[in-house]
């Protein structure tokens, strides 16, 4: 058994009341994902079982939304419109965990370069 500290379980059961209605992406003036999935990032981000693959599942998620998605401008117009309240600091700390996954994959690239 993991145990889990009581704010992680209380971001992590916030992030996962998101719906996918899809409120968000509607009322973006740039047509942006971060908030849906930034909330599906979160959920299993913000839980010590999802550490091992926190990084690597936040970057694919990144990556796949900005094929298909504007960008945010921090307008907080999915914040508004989103019927389970789901708060846009998730879309900070999604862009935090992804901006550390790309620098580590540069690390990674350069120890190998020069090895």
């Amino acid at each position: 058994i993991t145990p889990v500290p009581r704010d992680a379980a209380e971001a992590a059961m916030d992030a996962a009341a998101c719906i996918g209605c899809g409120a968000c992406v509607a009322a973006c003036p740039n047509s942006a994902g971060q908030l849906f999935t930034s909330a599906k990032v979160a959920h299993l981000n913000l839980l010590p079982q999802g550490q091992s693959e926190r990084l690597s599942r936040t970057e694919a998620m990144v990556e796949t939304m900005e094929q298909y998605f504007g960008s945010c401008t921090n307008h907080g117009e999915c914040q508004e419109a989103c019927p389970k309240e789901i708060s846009i600091d998730f879309i900070a700390m999604m862009n935090r965990d992804y901006l550390k996954s790309k620098l580590a994959n540069r690390r990674r690239a350069g120890q190998r370069k020069a090895g």
